[in-house]
């Protein structure tokens, strides 16, 4: 039984996942009109051991102690997972203040993984789409200055001059085309893993089937600044979008399982793991085939530091400190 603090606790959390329910978007698309299904994407498990870990807010303290307690990195942030595969869902940006702190923690662990054996997966959450927009509705209390020493900002672009001044650096350094977002750009909006489909918020099947490889390359040419917003950022109902939709998890009593069995059917998995809808504790539902992962860890919530470890593609298990 709860106590009347951790129930209050969770009310908090869910109230505050909630602000960052995205808008409809104005442009129209024919999700209908695909490619189907995960042709590419279809990547064999390599090696027996994957940890995934939910959003992470821009807290750099939190970040480097979820990637110790998966086992990936020692307390000087050198690689010791060996053949180990980290699965970050998006949102590590937004909330908190360590934005840069926590860009370039993911840029060089991720290249200390593959030299060590292992892999990092980073995903792209709404709070990167907020960037690659130049939308700071979303962000810590001070994480501007830490960009203004960075070179090649174009502070003049059109897109920063709703901002304040103080704003800017950060805008520029993480709108599409900017420095840091042709690096996020190299991320997938989302990630099958054998049996298993990792995203940010899920994957209704209206964008299975317009199939994940054409939404990742949309993803990456809108942030590499190639092309405008694509609708699989946004979605075309209701923030339906593969960054945004919480109709799989619309809080945490309620779960469609039949979306849920729809989309996994059309993406040939069997498990969606997804983040974005906070929930005190991770959570699985319809018959273990979705996993709710967001626990609210950075100290922009306050949650307690909880990731899925998962073993051979089957066992499936909650690592907590």
């Amino acid at each position: 039984m709860h106590s009347h603090n951790s129930f209050v606790k969770s009310i908090l959390l869910i109230l505050l996942c909630s602000l960052s329910i995205a808008c409809q978007p104005s442009e129209s698309a024919d999700a209908n009109s695909s490619d189907s299904s995960a042709s590419a994407i279809k990547t064999d498990v390599n090696n027996n051991r994957i940890v995934v870990i939910g959003d992470l807010h821009a807290d750099i303290g939190v970040t480097r102690k979820a990637f110790q307690l998966a086992g990936a990195i020692n307390e000087e942030g050198e690689w010791i997972g060996q053949a180990l595969t980290v699965v970050q869902l998006g949102d590590f940006i937004g909330r908190s203040d360590d934005d840069r702190q926590v860009l370039d923690f993911m840029f060089d662990i991720r290249e200390k993984a593959e030299q060590g054996g292992g892999k990092v997966h980073n995903l792209i959450g709404n709070h990167e789409v907020f960037g690659g927009r130049v939308d700071n509705q979303a962000v810590g209390r001070s994480p501007f200055s830490a960009f203004e020493d960075m070179e090649g900002l174009d502070l003049e672009d059109p897109r920063l001059q709703r901002l304040p001044p103080e704003q800017r650096a950060r805008g520029a350094a993480l709108m599409s085309g900017g420095p840091y977002a042709r690096r996020i750009a190299e991320f997938p909006a989302v990630l099958k893993l054998g049996k298993t489909i990792y995203v940010h918020a899920g994957v209704l099947p209206r964008w299975a089937e317009y199939g994940i490889d054409r939404i990742n390359q949309e993803v990456s040419q809108w942030l590499m600044g190639d092309r405008r917003e694509p609708n699989s950022t946004r979605g075309v109902d209701n923030g339906d979008g593969v960054m945004w939709t919480r109709q799989l998890t619309y809080n945490v009593d309620f779960y469609d399982c039949e979306l849920l069995e729809e989309s996994l059917n059309i993406l040939g998995a069997e498990r969606m793991i997804v983040a974005h809808t906070v929930h005190r504790e991770i959570t699985s539902r319809c018959n273990d085939k979705l996993w709710a992962i967001d626990v609210g860890m950075s100290r922009a919530y306050g949650g307690d530091i909880q990731l899925l470890e998962i073993i051979d593609d089957e066992q499936l298990k909650v690592l907590r400190p």
